[in-house]
């Protein structure tokens, strides 16, 4: 007996082996097994990042059967058939785009500041934050999309400042208008602004770009971004723009120089001499961003009882009629020829023992008048300062920097009438020798006879939006000086004089309305003023609805004079002048008053 042979997939089913009497029984053909779940179904599919977004893209695909081994008189070895009735296939990769630019409201002085602005201080460190997530198209409508992170279909992340920028420690320089890259998983970045920058409203740019935008993106219009989120398919690029104001400093008030003689060899090397011992009295211990200063709460304002650092004038103030010379800085926009300060005096009285501080009105005589009020409409002295003056020590190269700068910007001087170093000469030696109106005993307007520049001039990069001259101009000093009158009488704030004098049968300087024992503090209020608009003054020092630079300077408002006494200082107080003690006192033998 001999049986046909069947051989499936290596297993014998049929043996064709003959026998005697009986072949050996068939065997069973397997049981066919189930497929596998990935047969019939493609897993992890990968579109491939240089396919660029497209809707309903129609889809193709096949199912090939190959024959089983050991197959006979096949015709072919493999037969494929069209799948029909694929789905399309549509390609939109998401970004999105809510970036932010950290707002400085710590460090802005503006008067009025604007709150839908960042605030982005010069010299300072500022931050944009690019998160990779937020609201795309309705999840409910569109499964996978939706409120998410989309970091991993991001190429990379770009900001561009209208302004010239720093990396965060300084070591890379970024031009204006740049696009700066941006790693995708990196949420904040940390940039410096240079104080060259122009103070102004500007508008951030942020970009972020699909793996699979197209390569020559760069050269597409600002158009193939979409803001917020690319729910439109035909953009590859999220944008956003943020609002921001670039804005200057106020700081470092010092006073440098007291006329009193008591004060002398604090401020000179021996007496007699212009030789200066560089001590100064700063706002406080604390720098323009708070960090310390390097001096002692000794020699801080106000000039106070207990200022004076030489062995026996521990009870020292100033006595009235003698100047006092000081300065401060600007940074930012303050270098044309109509922006200046304006520095407002106002006038308290401190009892000796520092328990009573009440306002007070400040009045004076002249030979043609008695009992003029500061501040009066018959207030009519008129104060100068000299910016060159030899006991100020302005720094030549200060005013040699000033004076190139406006010999090249302010249009005044033609070049065929005088060199530039002719001009230099004559603006130290003439100009800065002038007598400069700064205003009477109540209001003082800084012009710009009073300021110099003192910005840098070394590693301005090359492609910096400023020449070395702008840089230098960023920063401004400005420099004066201010005393109260000789014998000024001193009575509350409010105070009807001439009512007093007609019911206590007149007046005098002995009369017991007028307040002698103890100090008179004056206190300054100091505004930046662009462009001679006296009605909105630029930048407070003291009085930013924001913040306080006077404070952030470390000023204290206690200190003790050497009996202990406790004295509650204001913002802004700058010198205590003694309330019986005047400057004629010092040449009474000489000088009849």
């Amino acid at each position: 007996v001999e049986n046909d042979s069947l051989v499936f997939k290596g297993q014998t089913i049929m043996d064709k082996q003959r026998t005697a009497k009986e072949g050996p029984q068939p065997g069973q053909i397997p049981e066919p097994e189930e497929i596998d779940q990935d047969v019939l179904y493609s897993p992890y599919n990968y579109i491939p990042s240089e396919k660029t977004n497209k809707k309903d893209q129609p889809s193709t695909g096949q199912i090939r059967y190959t024959l089983a081994d050991g197959s006979v008189e096949a015709e072919e070895e493999e037969l494929a058939y069209d799948i029909a009735g694929i789905n399309t296939v549509t390609v939109h990769t998401p970004v999105v785009n809510y970036s932010l630019v950290s707002d400085d409201q710590p460090h802005n002085q503006k008067t009025v500041p604007n709150m839908n602005r960042s605030a982005l201080i010069l010299e300072r460190p500022f931050t944009v934050r690019m998160p990779t997530s937020g609201q795309h198209l309705d999840v409910g409508s569109y499964p996978g999309y939706g409120n998410r992170d989309y970091a991993k279909y991001y190429r990379i992340k770009q900001v561009r400042f209208p302004f010239d920028v720093y990396s965060e420690g300084r070591t890379q320089f970024y031009p204006r208008n740049t696009w700066i890259d941006v790693p995708v998983y990196v949420l904040d970045t940390t940039f410096y602004l240079p104080v060259w920058v122009d103070e102004g409203d500007y508008q951030v740019q942020f970009r972020n770009i699909a793996e699979n935008a197209p390569d020559d993106f760069e050269s597409m219009s600002r158009s193939n971004a979409q803001p917020d989120a690319n729910t439109d398919l035909t953009y590859h690029l999220a944008s956003d723009e943020v609002s921001v104001e670039v804005i200057g400093r106020l700081y470092d008030f010092e006073i440098t120089d007291i006329a009193d003689y008591n004060w002398e060899l604090v401020f000179r090397r021996f007496k007699g001499s212009i030789a200066p011992t560089w001590i100064s009295y700063w706002t406080g211990t604390k720098n323009i961003d708070g960090d310390k200063r390097g001096n002692f709460s000794q020699f801080t304002v106000p000039i106070r009882p207990g200022s004076h650092p030489l062995q026996g004038y521990k009870n020292v103030a100033v006595k009235m009629g003698y100047h006092f010379k000081f300065d401060f800085k600007t940074k930012g926009n303050m270098f044309g020829p109509r922006d200046g300060i304006r520095l407002t005096p106002t006038f308290d009285f401190v009892s000796k023992d520092g328990k009573t501080r009440v306002p007070v009105d400040l009045y004076y005589s002249t030979n043609q008048r008695n009992f003029i009020r500061i501040g009066s409409a018959e207030d009519q002295v008129k104060r100068f300062v000299i910016l060159n003056d030899r006991m100020r020590q302005v720094p030549a190269v200060q005013l040699r920097d000033t004076a190139t700068y406006k010999y090249n910007r302010y249009g005044e001087i033609h070049r065929g009438m005088m060199s530039e170093q002719a001009y230099q000469e004559y603006y130290r030696d003439k100009f800065t020798k002038m007598k400069t109106p700064v205003g009477g005993y109540s209001l003082l307007l800084m012009p710009e006879q009073l300021r110099t520049f003192i910005g840098p001039k070394t590693n301005i990069p090359t492609t910096a939006s400023a020449d070395i001259l702008r840089a230098n101009a960023a920063i401004q000093q400005w420099y004066g000086e201010y005393s109260l009158p000789a014998e000024p009488y001193v009575v509350q704030a409010g105070t009807n004089l001439a009512e007093y004098g007609r019911t206590h049968g007149g007046l005098d300087s002995k009369s017991p309305i007028f307040l002698k024992n103890g100090y008179i503090v004056v206190n300054f209020n100091l505004e930046s003023i662009r462009e001679g608009n006296l009605a909105a003054p630029h930048l407070q020092y003291i009085h930013a609805p924001l913040m306080n630079q006077w404070l952030l300077e470390g000023f204290q408002r206690q200190v003790q004079d050497s009996y202990n006494h406790t004295f509650s200082l204001r913002d802004g107080d700058v010198v205590f002048y003694h309330a019986d003690r005047s400057s004629r006192d010092d040449f009474s033998a000489q000088v009849p008053h």
